[in-house]
């Protein structure tokens, strides 16, 4: 498929992918409720980890020979985009209702059309932006209102900040590493970060789960982890940071979508208006500006005739 489809479609179809499983684990959260979660957030890069260092082998992908700032921003990746947004998930719950995090979250789009392009030497791209906007509205639809005390905000903005790093850390490591050597590294860095969190968090840590705890966390080892990584960086490569953080317009989406297929969400009409608001800011986001016609000249015609022909 990759031959024949353009860098857009490829990198907006691994995005999609990528987001919609990560949105759908949301359904799966309920299931750890009672197992040590920065502990087993630790467990779960440690497999994702051994299954990216398997599937390097058989790729025959050596692992990177990284120098010393590139280490350096692993660490700052692994720090932030996992381990401290794991955290300020679990304390910002204890503050207020998942919704209102998610809703915050829902700007992510947004503060990747901007900084994104910054970052990266290029120019912001006002359809990205315009898109962005859109897709932050139809969350902030999805998720609805939500009311909660002003304590909670600084975990919310961490969150928020946490989420956008993810991407924005990982950009100049892609352009020097593949994602598959980008993400077993970052989880494998990931791992003591959260052990030594687990550690200073009140309780056990060492819990032997139960048979559904242990397949929540392969799931998300497998699928919300490895599989996704891959699927979000190799689309970000595509796409660019801006353009693919439209798609984090699909996470929640998606989260509510299998909440009614398992029947702890209700979908309303509310719902529905938000999930097309979304994809009409996508599909904004996405669009390129026409290139200007030009008048044609001598041999235009007899030129396009043989390309085609060839």
């Amino acid at each position: 498929m990759t031959r024949f489809a353009s860098p857009t479609t490829t990198g907006a179809l691994a995005c999609t992918v990528g987001m919609t499983v990560v949105g759908a684990s949301i359904a799966f959260g309920p299931l750890l409720a009672d197992y040590p979660v920065l502990a087993g957030q630790a467990w779960r890069y440690l497999l994702a980890g051994f299954v990216l260092l398997a599937v390097m082998r058989l790729r025959r992908v050596r692992l990177p020979r990284v120098r010393p700032g590139q280490l350096g921003r692993l660490v700052l990746l692994a720090g932030t985009g996992l381990a401290a947004f794991n955290w300020l998930l679990i304390e910002g719950t204890r503050h207020s209702d998942p919704a209102f995090m998610a809703a915050v979250v829902g700007a992510t789009p947004l503060v990747l059309a901007l900084a994104g392009p910054l970052l990266d030497g290029g120019r912001v791209r006002a359809r990205t932006v315009a898109g962005s906007t859109v897709v932050v509205a139809g969350i902030l639809i999805v998720q609805g209102a939500t009311t909660a005390p002003l304590g909670a905000l600084p975990y919310a903005v961490g969150f928020l900040l946490c989420e956008a790093a993810f991407t924005l850390l990982a950009v100049p490591l892609l352009k020097e590493f593949s994602p598959l050597q980008v993400s077993s590294a970052v989880c494998l860095v990931a791992v003591p970060l959260l052990a030594g969190l687990a550690v200073l968090e009140p309780g056990a840590d060492l819990v032997v789960p139960t048979v559904s705890e242990a397949a929540t966390l392969t799931f998300l080892a497998v699928c919300t982890t490895a599989v996704a990584f891959l699927l979000w960086y190799g689309g970000v490569i595509r796409l660019g940071a801006d353009r693919a953080g439209l798609f984090a317009g699909i996470m929640p989406i998606a989260g509510m979508v299998v909440g009614v297929v398992a029947g702890t969400s209700v979908w309303t009409p509310i719902g529905l208006v938000g999930s097309l608001l979304c994809g009409a800011g996508i599909a904004l986001g996405l669009r390129r500006p026409s290139a200007p016609r030009r008048a044609p000249v001598a041999g235009d015609t007899v030129g396009d005739a043989v390309a085609e022909t060839v």
